[in-house]
């Protein structure tokens, strides 16, 4: 039980709990990152083809999709912190597992117990950010949670490599899994929700909750929030788009390290110095790209059109993919690659953002964990043809094919998601359906009159 010995001023609290949620979307990354930076030593130790890694990167993106809505609905239920304390302890055991592999079934099925509690991460991280920090500033708070992944991705490489050099492969698995005990401690010392926080003092408490919303007591029945979702049209939207989009950023995750050992001749030492790269492009992407839609935002555009303009530029951005195979050197390759992933940054930074923007804050993990289906079935189907592909083809068609995507996920983000002061009115209506409706505060949190809205 926490003893409360002093009061922290809102903002320092707020910049502790965002960086508790940065560490733990590290944490997830280097535990995910992990298996593709040993790949080239395990396709040697366990004998491991591009299709077995494609089957097991497979299991590991279905496994995650059936997980997201379950995550998100027990977020929803039970709360964000306990909840989240849970995702973070078995995502830790399940990666301890890993040194103990024997061969691609072994591993296939410590991939998959990962993926069922690593997919709990982004639901409750999202809901944490909406609960703290208000919309006109949601933008970089999202890109701050977000860009935890790209930190994983940049410091797995180094990290995953020289453990393995100095301690062997097993160990690599345990030294990266130990980590999440670690923050499993600061994460219930220091979080809790704004209304019964014992760090915050009475002023504050009433600051947060008027300018984030406040959040009344839901429906007993369990899954009534996703009874609700399935039938509103921006979450269908939302879903397809994260489907055609996400792939791009799971063939760099699972990929990489491999395309730049077969295609370009890296050892894992130059993997280890130079893989990182593109991951903290994409770093600098997520904050760029919530800084820009939060200014837009601060001057009086409506958040659709702040949102989904950021998010269009990035999905052009992403289409370099078609320009990594035919660059002349590993250097230009790599640079190619991140401008890609900076764009990915830009985009992915504004699609949490934007969910915060619609849906309230009560069915807000279950929308979140209802949409990241669709990237883990996309993800899913994307890595399996890739390991395909890859064997007979080579990288060149894989490419290609993450190029071209972005612009159909932008289509659909534009078309198919629907004008957000119109879906913010629906998801007022869900809340009410699911026995949650408050008075005012949170529309007038959520829904503020502004220009521009898309």
């Amino acid at each position: 039980m926490r003893v409360m010995t002093r009061h922290l001023p809102l903002e320092r609290l707020r910049w502790l709990i965002l960086g508790l949620l940065f560490s733990s979307t590290v944490i997830n990354y280097v535990d995910r990152q992990a298996l593709s930076v040993l790949l080239p030593t395990l396709r040697a130790e366990l004998g491991l083809t591009s299709a077995d890694y494609g089957t097991i990167t497979m299991v590991f993106m279905l496994a995650y999709t059936f997980a997201q809505v379950g995550a998100g609905m027990c977020i929803d239920k039970i709360g964000t912190r306990l909840s989240f304390g849970y995702f973070v302890v078995g995502w830790s055991m399940s990666a301890l597992l890993h040194a103990l592999a024997r061969g691609a079934v072994s591993l296939g099925l410590f991939r998959c117990l990962l993926a069922l509690s690593e997919a709990g991460n982004w639901p409750a991280g999202t809901k944490a950010v909406a609960r703290w920090f208000p919309p006109q500033r949601r933008g970089l708070a999202m890109a701050i949670f977000d860009s935890g992944a790209a930190v994983g991705a940049v410091v797995a490489p180094p990290l995953v490599a020289l453990l393995a050099l100095q301690f062997g492969w097993r160990a690599a698995f345990v030294g990266t899994a130990l980590l999440g005990f670690v923050w499993l401690i600061g994460w219930l010392r220091f979080y809790d929700e704004p209304e019964r926080h014992p760090w915050l003092s009475g002023p504050d408490r009433a600051k947060v909750l008027a300018e984030a919303g406040t959040v009344a007591k839901t429906s007993g029945a369990f899954g009534a929030a996703l009874r609700g979702l399935i039938g509103t049209g921006p979450v269908w939207g939302l879903l397809v788009t994260r489907m055609l989009a996400t792939p791009v950023w799971w063939f760099y995750v699972f990929w990489l390290p491999d395309y730049l050992s077969q295609a370009r001749g890296f050892s894992l030492v130059e993997i280890g110095l130079y893989g990182w790269i593109p991951y903290l492009a994409v770093d600098f992407g997520k904050v760029a790209g919530g800084v820009l839609s939060d200014r837009l935002l601060a001057r009086g555009h409506g958040a659709g059109l702040a949102r989904k303009s950021v998010m269009a530029v990035g999905a052009l951005a992403m289409t370099a993919g078609l320009l990594v195979v035919g660059a002349p050197n590993p250097a230009s390759a790599i640079a190619w690659v991140c401008v890609a992933t900076f764009g990915f940054g830009m985009w992915s930074a504004n699609v949490y953002a934007l969910h915060a923007d619609i849906f309230p804050a009560e069915t807000l993990a279950t929308a979140v964990g209802l949409t990241g289906t669709g990237s883990s079935v996309g993800g899913a189907i994307f890595t399996f043809a890739a390991g395909m592909v890859v064997d007979k083809a080579g990288y060149g068609p894989v490419f290609w094919t993450i190029g071209i995507i972005p612009l159909l996920a932008c289509l659909t983000l534009i078309f198919c998601v629907g004008r957000l002061r119109q879906t913010r009115e629906d998801g007022e209506r869900l809340t009410q359906s699911c026995g949650s409706a408050m008075p005012g505060t949170e529309k007038e949190a959520r829904s503020p009159e502004t220009k521009g809205t898309l």
